[in-house]
């Protein structure tokens, strides 16, 4: 063997390790979310299915790197204040955890859950915009965004789902218009 062929090996060994690192990244990072959103909220079988897909959506993109990577971190940190909003709210004005939380979403919660998905959106389609691959950064950072805010959100239901969805899609939307704005 030549020594081209051992410090080619060498090379891509130490290249696909770095990927296997950043893909058990992922994965740390997404227990210890879940870790969280388990204490913080009341739990039901979406929370769980939720989790599960942010395991593997956080495992697969930081094994593929790039603008991908860069947007599943940036979509976690967006994620986090719809994780956080329904406990603060209910927090001041319930002392603690919705009572209807298991039964129906309340109008305070999904506004909270919308209000601060619509916020983070704004800020993600600002910085999607500004990555060198601004398509790929958006879709991973709305997919982890949306599936980090959903461990807290999904346990008001339907509506609170819908909420961080459509807060985090209009956001972001909103965000690269008035970055990108029509040229007459």
């Amino acid at each position: 063997m030549a020594r081209s062929d051992v410090a080619l090996r060498a090379a891509r060994r130490a290249y696909e390790r770095a990927h296997v690192v950043a893909a058990l990244r992922g994965l740390a990072i997404a227990t210890g979310i879940t870790l969280l959103a388990i204490g913080l909220h009341r739990t039901t079988n979406v929370t769980y299915l939720m989790a599960a897909a942010l395991a593997a959506t956080l495992a697969t993109l930081g094994w593929r790197g790039g603008a991908m990577r860069r947007g599943a971190i940036g979509g976690v940190i967006a994620g986090l204040p719809p994780l956080f909003a329904p406990v603060v709210v209910f927090a001041f004005s319930h002392a603690g955890h919705c009572p209807d939380c298991m039964m129906k979403p309340t109008l305070t919660c999904m506004l909270a859950c919308f209000g601060t998905s619509s916020l983070v959106g704004l800020f993600v389609g600002r910085i999607a915009a500004r990555d060198p691959s601004p398509k790929r950064y958006a879709a991973a950072a709305i997919g982890t965004a949306m599936l980090t805010g959903l461990l807290g959100c999904a346990t008001t239901g339907f509506a609170g789902a819908l909420g961080i969805i459509g807060g985090l899609v209009a956001g972001s939307v909103t965000g690269w218009v008035m970055l990108y704005p029509r040229r007459a």
